[in-house]
């Protein structure tokens, strides 16, 4: 039996208040095992249960620690991943990036310990029942890309997590940054593959099995928008309501905690777009004078940010690299939203947000996997019965019937998140925020306990939210 589960973003407690509730962990372990101990019972054997962690669990992008240090010591731009022009390149990050990321996972440890301890079987609670043994694999994905880069930092996170070394089990199937496992018929990788925003190797015209292990090292342009955009958007702001007079001490973390949820926006190039509506809707709920100040500043911070992308050598070198002569592409598009925010006021900055994400919709994640999906090559994990593409990265769980021909029926699933998404409406004139938590779990046909009997592997999915 094999268990996915995906994008848990452990952060360090910096950039944004919550982090996962140990309580889902419980939930969907105790799940997995009921479904393990029904194999146990009506095969009347042992199972061992295959828990992979495919990618994004440890976020290390989302953190103010890029820019000071616990002590409140300002951190120099060549100690951040995208701090020089070579880090476009796959040589491995400098000693002091890989530091400063080793310092950032010691506080992701501390701040969810309990959950760690939980998914490690480490608590009474969630210790797999008798006769279910669980082996612990870990795929990277962007969010905790420099696991790729330092031997030391990957097994810091494989002993965190209890995951065991992936070296010496390509025979299995299991390869650092994919599973491909005929016994049950999957292909499952994080995802981010398919988006060029997050995937500096990306290629229109690739599949994922042509990248190598070196393509998966070169740092793209999704991080610093991560980092110094969005999650510097409100350590910013919250810098700046220091010197406010206008600003009460309550009102002014009340304004940070709540720009913190900029982080889980999706699609995250509606984050601006976000910013600007929450600006308005915190202005509501103020005095005139305060309203009127944080309006002031959120339009004064993201301008500022805007130009200090700019200005950054990683993003001028991005955009040469990225730029396509005779049509538009993304280079152009995030060159000229950055302009246009650098320049105009709120209203203005708003509508330029809602246009600049409008226009990069067609490259949003959830849209490009689904479609990539259907372009993965599945004769090597099987030509019989079900075969499944198994991705995280899009926060979005989902299940998919991509085809069937000839006895040879494509899922596409996708392991969604454990975490608070919040989400752009369909008339897009505001955001709506809820908690998920997926699962997914496939069988092989010994493992299938089916009345009548079915050949070829299964799938079972879970998927639970809560708003309010």
């Amino acid at each position: 039996m094999l268990a996915i589960i995906s994008d848990l973003h452990f952060c360090d407690g910096t950039a944004t208040e919550k982090n996962v509730n140990p309580g889902a962990f419980a939930l969907a372990l105790r799940e997995i095992y009921a479904l393990a101990t029904e194999v146990v019972r009506k095969k009347d054997r042992p199972v061992r249960i295959d828990l992979v962690l495919l990618g994004d669990v440890f976020d290390l992008l989302r953190t103010e620690r890029w820019f000071e240090d616990r002590e409140g010591v300002a951190v120099p731009l060549s100690e951040r991943p995208w701090g020089s022009v070579a880090a476009l390149g796959s040589a491995p990050a400098s000693p002091a990036v890989i530091a400063r990321a080793g310092r950032i996972l010691d506080e992701i440890l501390v701040e969810n310990a309990e959950a760690l301890a939980m998914l490690r079987g480490e608590t009474e609670g969630e210790r797999a029942p008798a006769g279910v043994e669980v082996r612990r694999l870990y795929l990277p994905g962007n969010h905790d890309r420099l696991y790729a880069h330092d031997a030391g930092l990957a097994a810091r996170i494989r002993a965190a997590l209890g995951a065991v070394e992936l070296t010496g089990l390509e025979s299995e199937g299991i390869f650092q940054h994919r599973l491909e496992m005929p016994r049950y018929g999957l292909l499952a990788r994080h995802g981010h593959e398919w988006d060029e925003w997050n995937f500096e190797s990306y290629q229109p015209g690739a599949v994922p099995a042509k990248y190598t292990d070196q393509d998966y090292l070169p740092t793209p342009i999704g991080d610093p928008i991560t980092t110094e955009l969005a999650a510097r958007l409100p350590y910013e702001i919250r810098r700046r309501l220091l010197d406010s007079p206008r600003i009460t001490p309550e009102e002014r973390e009340h304004i940070y905690r709540r720009m913190q949820r900029i982080e889980d926006v999706r699609p995250l190039l509606a984050s601006f777009q976000w910013a600007y509506c929450e600006a308005d809707r915190l202005g509501g709920t103020m005095r005139t004078a305060a309203a009127d100040e944080v309006r002031r500043i959120v339009d004064a911070t993201v301008k500022d940010l805007a130009q200090r992308f700019r200005d950054l050598d990683f993003y001028g070198a991005w955009l040469e690299k990225h730029n396509r002569a005779l049509r538009v592409d993304s280079a152009d598009l995030l060159r000229v939203g950055l302009y246009g925010l650098s320049l105009v006021s709120l209203e203005g900055g708003l509508g330029i947000a809602t246009r600049l994400e409008a226009l990069v919709g067609t490259g949003e994640p959830r849209d490009a996997c689904r479609l990539g999906a259907g372009r993965e090559d599945l004769r090597t994990v099987g030509q019989q019965g079900l075969r499944f593409v198994a991705y995280g990265h899009t926060h979005s769980p989902l299940e998919v019937a991509l085809s069937s021909s000839a006895g040879k029926n494509s899922v596409y699933l996708n392991s969604g998140t454990f975490r608070q998404s919040v989400f752009r409406t369909d008339d897009k004139r505001g955001f709506i925020g809820w908690e998920r938590l997926t699962f997914l779990c496939f069988f092989a046909e010994d493992e299938v306990a089916a009345t009548p009997p079915r050949t070829g592997p299964a799938f079972t999915t879970w998927t639970g939210a809560r708003g309010q």
